[in-house]
């Protein structure tokens, strides 16, 4: 090689390394500084906001303040979860309060639809309820009611919703009348459609329900009536042999009739001293109790402050309410029968030419064998 191409050569070898180093070394540390110097420009407007905020410190500091007082004033219009047996007792407190009664009432389970700091799913769908334990999060459930009541009593269940201490909005409502009615504004029914919220999250504490409604049978073995399954020397003519002979006689009629009495009790139709008997004109709570003392059993029948008491002789109580149908809606009188039975005796009870779309007579708690005719 001639000392010419020889410098050539090294000429190249020298123009090469520099190129090398210009894009090995020196462009990416160009490049370093430019992220560097963005990072410093986005660091340099951070400082400069903070610096600005701290000028204003006690400001934001009371703005925050006031910000979590208004969320904590909102929190406390919604429950910290949908607990069907909260939500069952509101129907009660419905019913006890108006004129308002609860036929069928669906309770789904509650969906989440919103999580504070994420927001809500598009299109309604509900959000991923993988939530950690320091996020607000917002639960629905849709409670679809069928009812009947008095327009009156529907107008007051409107206001009790309106009023009730959690947050329910009323999404559909739904009212139809019995033309045929005497009074079809006392006779409505139809549906309603609740929709409850919750919102449970960082110091949130569900309502404990209180929960009074007593249990229902405590023999599993009863048909729907209340009636032991096991048959009866009284099945084979649906309780009518207990007309002639009971225990107990309940005669249910009209206020305004010709009895002084629209409700009477007694355990001998011939002694009025066994009487037990009210004027009132409205459902009354008829009290029956059942109990041994000193090897006998005794019956205690009670209405309000009235009451009578009477050995049981026989081998069974049988009860024989005497009713008829209502003259109209002015025709109050009726009773809500709880039995308290202590014994072994079983308890049958027969009734008669009751109303068929209202009836006089209604069963409510028991203990013991007890079978409606």
């Amino acid at each position: 090689m001639t000392s010419t191409n020889a410098k050539i050569l090294l000429t190249l070898l020298g123009i090469g390394a520099i190129v090398a180093a210009i894009f090995l070394v020196a462009k990416p540390k160009n490049d370093s500084c430019k992220t560097l110097q963005a990072e410093i420009n986005d660091l340099q407007v951070r400082y400069d906001d903070l610096c600005e905020k701290e000028k204003h410190k006690d400001e934001l500091l009371a703005e925050i303040e006031e910000y979590n007082r208004q969320f904590q004033e909102e929190l406390v219009n919604y429950p910290a979860d949908l607990n069907q047996e909260s939500f069952v007792m509101f129907l009660k407190g419905v019913e006890d309060a108006q004129e308002f009664d609860n036929v069928s009432v669906a309770l789904p389970k509650p969906s989440t639809f919103y999580v504070l700091g994420e927001g809500s799913a598009a299109d309604g769908a509900a959000v991923d309820e993988e939530t950690s334990d320091d996020q607000y999060v917002v639960e629905t459930t849709a409670y679809a009611i069928a009812y009947r009541g008095t327009y009156e009593g529907l107008k007051e269940y409107l206001d009790y919703v309106a009023n009730y201490k959690y947050r329910i909005n009323l999404s559909t409502l739904n009212i139809a009348y019995d033309q045929e009615a005497e009074n079809p504004i006392d006779e409505c029914n139809g549906t309603v459609t609740l929709n409850a919220y919750s919102i449970s999250g960082p110091d949130r504490t569900p309502d404990v329900p209180t929960v009074d409604v007593k249990e229902g049978k405590e023999v599993i073995f009863e048909d729907i009536t209340g009636g032991n399954r096991a048959s009866t020397s009284f099945d084979a003519d649906e309780g009518a042999s207990i007309v002639a002979n009971h225990t107990l006689v309940v005669n249910l009629v009209n206020a305004n009739s010709d009895t002084s009495s629209g409700i009477i009790v007694a355990s001998n139709e011939s002694d009025e001293a066994t009487y037990v008997t009210s004027t009132n004109n409205s459902v009354e709570d008829l009290d029956i109790s059942i109990e041994e003392r000193e090897g006998k059993n005794y019956i205690k029948y009670s209405l309000g402050s009235k009451s009578y008491e009477t050995e049981v002789l026989a081998s069974n109580v049988t009860i024989y309410v005497k009713s008829s149908e209502r003259v109209n809606s002015d025709d109050k009188n009726g009773v809500n029968v709880s039995i308290d039975n202590s014994t072994g005796l079983a308890v049958y009870i027969k009734v008669a030419d009751d109303d068929s779309s209202n009836p006089r007579f209604t069963l409510g708690s028991k203990t013991g064998t007890v079978k409606v005719y």
